[in-house]
């Protein structure tokens, strides 16, 4: 790191740090209506990532919605990435009082699983807020694991370890991710991978919205071998009461002695969980990243 990268490192990690410390100050339900003026002023005027996301909303419903729908939804998008900040900064306090943000879950699926392997994996997209899906399950003294890249800014990426602690969550650096995976599960622990991003190494072609996308095949690999349970894990923000979270029902573990068919069809059954939520609430949903790098000539 240079003495220049390092000054400008500090200047956004303070800048970042003030802007927290302000929007703390503001009652929640305030901030996200903030979050919803600043979603339409970053789609609309800004045009922030507009281009991507409408792409890709094209790509996934087609003819099936309007111009207007789909820049609705992009706004959408933009504005529950806002909300989701305005949360994040709020993780110790959700942490301590999570009785205050989110209703008491439904833990039967995930309670099997830990009784039947001391934990499992879950399948987590981009969807709501996914930084408190480990919240609830804190207090029956359950941990969770999840693969995450890294940001370039040190001091910045310190504080959002430092909160994801706060939100019962241990990152795994995404460079190392399968050995410290396996650990977990040897451990019997609890390891939670986003899959729901484009993946250039170990993956796998699946149908997502009709569409190929190179998909981790790391949950099903693991599955596959340690026999471990597999889940889903959602998160459903109410501004008008708590928010919901919803734990599984448990995938069925296919596996048929094809090892690269069982790894297809695994990882396809938990893409077209997440494809089915999004449906629901497609606001809901990152769509900014570039989930469909495969060439239309492949999506065969």
């Amino acid at each position: 790191m240079t003495p220049i990268q390092k000054i400008c490192y500090l200047l956004e990690y303070a800048a970042f740090r003030l802007l927290a410390f302000l929007l703390r100050l503001i009652p929640l339900r305030i901030s996200y209506r903030i979050a919803d003026a600043l979603g339409v002023f970053a789609v609309r005027v800004l045009g922030i990532r507009r281009e991507t996301m409408m792409k890709n909303l094209r790509l996934a419903f087609g003819d099936g919605k309007k111009e207007s729908e789909l820049l609705r939804i992009a706004e959408q998008s933009i504005q529950n990435l806002c909300k989701l900040a305005v949360e994040f900064i709020r993780t110790p306090e959700a942490s301590a009082n999570p009785e205050r943000y989110i209703e008491p879950p439904e833990v039967t699926a995930l309670m099997e699983a830990v009784d039947k392997k001391g934990g499992f994996i879950a399948i987590v997209s981009h969807f709501g807020n996914w930084e408190w899906l480990a919240i609830p399950i804190k207090k029956y003294g359950l941990h969770v694991h999840a693969v995450g890249r890294p940001l370039k800014n040190p001091y910045l990426y310190r504080y959002i370890q430092e909160m994801r602690e706060a939100a019962n969550l241990t990152n795994i650096e995404k460079s190392g991710a399968v050995r410290s995976s396996i650990e977990v599960l040897k451990q019997r622990g609890i390891l939670a991978v986003l899959i729901d991003q484009h993946e250039s190494r170990g993956s796998v072609r699946v149908d997502f919205f009709g569409r190929k996308a190179a998909t981790s095949m790391l949950p099903a690999m693991l599955a596959l071998k340690y026999e471990y349970p597999v889940l889903p894990a959602f998160f459903y923000r109410d501004e008008n009461g708590y928010s919901k979270i919803k734990y599984g029902p448990l995938f069925p573990l296919i596996r048929t002695g094809d090892l690269q068919a069982d790894l297809l069809a695994n990882t396809q059954q938990y893409v077209a969980k997440i494809e089915e939520e999004i449906r629901k609430r497609p606001g809901d949903w990152l769509w900014a990243h570039r989930r469909w790098r495969i060439p239309p000539n492949q999506n065969s």
